[in-house]
């Protein structure tokens, strides 16, 4: 069975926000806002201008903390209190997630305006919810995508760029783990469409990451700036949008749910910790060494190749090592890379082996530099 789980109306570009009400306006004249404090500094005069034009009443939720199943039961009963008609969530990964699975208990309408482009989260029909702690819980798969989309370029262009860094390695990691063991004349069109929508926007992003994350420093923005949104929400998006019988294998993800549960990797961004899954990733397909340093150096150039240190986990490292090890063959055991790493510290000495790697391409640069 193939299902297709796509917003109706995407809009990227400078100013978008202003859009905002007459976007809202289609679906309901009272609304929620589910915003976090940072989200609500950068857009509350632009979102009450735009909702206010259109005489669109609305309250307001400040999301603290992580996306969990009892917040987005506490949206819902509020909404449903109020006659809440459409929920608006703006912000990062959290604060959608959260306002998605709002929506999905009450069966109303969801408009996701995006503050940062670290992930997909705008675009797609699922919630990752966590415990209160922050650790991963479960998948949350939604009956919908969010009904719309708005995505300010200016806004996201603005925010701090190590967001914009984890999106775009994030988009890069659907193309690494969509591919792993893709075979043409063995896949649904599901998968073949997802694999094709990776690639497209790998393609983009191998040639113009770098020159984007450097412009957003300088904070402008440029044609490729607005495709380099597009990529991570819209296309990135995608690939998750076609939703077949065959399962995806990749790690990266996988790896990022499952760390989580070291609670010292929570400060890390989420496409922070799959920059160094890919790394693992790369390993446990048996990669070559100079396979797996392209890919460090690619990584290297973004500036999201990371050491286990970096990511969080360091002191009594084995021991985390295993917990996470021990955490993805349990919940994510099925995935097929693990079939041909089933000895015990495989996962283990991943781990190990994409570290060195990295601290192997640092010392070959600080060589090279002097």
């Amino acid at each position: 069975m193939l299902q297709v789980k796509t917003p109706e109306i995407y809009i990227s570009e400078p100013g978008a926000i202003k859009s905002l009400g007459t976007v809202a306006e289609k679906y309901g004249k009272r609304g929620l806002i589910v915003w976090s404090a940072t989200a609500r500094k950068v857009t509350e005069e632009a979102v009450a201008e735009a909702l206010g034009v259109q005489r669109i009443i609305y309250m307001e939720y400040l999301l603290e903390g992580y996306p969990t199943e009892d917040k987005a039961n506490e949206i819902a009963e509020l909404s449903e209190e109020k006659g809440i008609e459409i929920l608006i969530g703006i912000g990062g990964g959290r604060v959608i997630d959260t306002t998605k699975a709002a929506g999905d208990i009450l069966k109303i309408p969801v408009i996701s305006v995006p503050t940062i482009a670290a992930t997909c989260a705008a675009w797609a029909a699922l919630s990752v919810m966590y415990t209160k702690e922050g650790n991963f819980d479960h998948f949350r798969r939604n009956g919908h995508s969010p009904k719309a989309v708005v995505a300010d370029t200016e806004i996201l262009a603005n925010a701090p760029v190590r967001y914009l860094r984890a999106g775009i390695v994030d988009t890069l990691a659907k193309w690494y783990e969509t591919s792993v063991g893709f075979d043409l004349s063995d896949s649904d069109f599901s998968h073949i469409s997802s694999v094709n929508t990776a690639r497209l926007a790998y393609d983009f992003l191998d040639k113009q990451a770098a020159k984007v994350i450097q412009n957003a420093r300088e904070k402008k923005i440029d044609e490729n700036t607005v495709k380099t949104v597009d990529a991570i929400l819209y296309l990135a998006g995608n690939v998750g949008s076609y939703v077949g019988d065959k399962a995806f294998s990749g790690f990266a993800h996988p790896f990022y749910h499952s760390s989580r549960i070291v609670k010292e990797t929570r400060k890390t961004l989420h496409g922070e910790l799959v920059a160094f899954g890919l790394l693992m990733q790369a390993v446990l397909e048996k990669k070559s060494g100079e396979e797996i340093l392209a890919v460090v150096k690619k990584f290297g150039e973004l500036e999201v190749a990371f050491t286990l240190e970096e990511i969080g986990i360091d002191g009594q490292t084995e021991e985390k090592l295993q917990v996470i090890s021990d955490r993805i063959r349990e919940v994510f055991g099925g995935i097929s890379i693990l079939e041909g790493n089933s000895e015990e510290r495989a996962i283990i000495n991943a781990a190990y082996q994409a570290d060195h790697y990295v601290r192997r391409y640092r010392k070959e640069l600080e060589y090279v530099n002097g």
